[in-house]
């Protein structure tokens, strides 16, 4: 019998990325920490050769403090993304890759794909993706920026066998 070629893909991928992920939300029923790994892993597999990523869940209370502390808005928001790259100086076994943290609200994810008709797990992982694009440096300010993170969202969601996240809002 022949043998089957064996590619160490699962070996390389572990390599190259690293998912930190903790629940201190008081939410138990939210996507698995393989869910989120997929979602991330997807978005930073073909734009840089290493990864890790902190993903926190955390509730209401505690997500409005680093929203207000951090970005000087008073209120919980659905991911705050940041990247350990901006104005520092890093060691360079990290320099060549992404790292950052990211924190979402639980709460807020629920209540909003509720309000736009979305499964939580489509709404998780739209913003497990959003989070992840603006560690690797994209932002949605300008009408330029926004159209062009908006395709990535599109794509990579696409990719992972999810609908356009932006539908409704045309």
């Amino acid at each position: 019998m022949k043998r089957a070629k064996h590619y160490p893909f699962l070996k390389l991928q572990q390599q190259r990325f690293h998912l930190h992920f903790e629940n201190a939300s008081s939410i138990a029923a939210v996507p698995s920490e393989k869910d989120f790994y997929r979602w991330i892993w997807q978005a930073v597999k073909t734009a840089h050769r290493r990864a890790d990523i902190s993903l926190i869940l955390l509730d209401e209370d505690e997500a409005r403090a680093y929203n207000r502390d951090y970005r000087g808005k008073d209120y919980a928001t659905n991911v705050l993304s940041f990247a350990l790259d901006e104005g520092e100086t890093l060691p360079e076994q990290v320099s060549d890759g992404l790292s950052g943290d990211l924190i979402v609200c639980p709460q807020v994810v629920a209540k909003e794909a509720a309000e736009q008709g979305k499964t939580a797990a489509q709404h998780f992982a739209h913003l497990a993706v959003h989070g992840t694009l603006h560690l690797m440096g994209y932002d949605h300010i300008e009408d330029a920026e926004a159209e062009e993170m908006e395709a990535l969202e599109i794509r990579i969601l696409a990719e992972l066998g999810f609908p356009n996240p932006y539908q409704d809002d045309v």
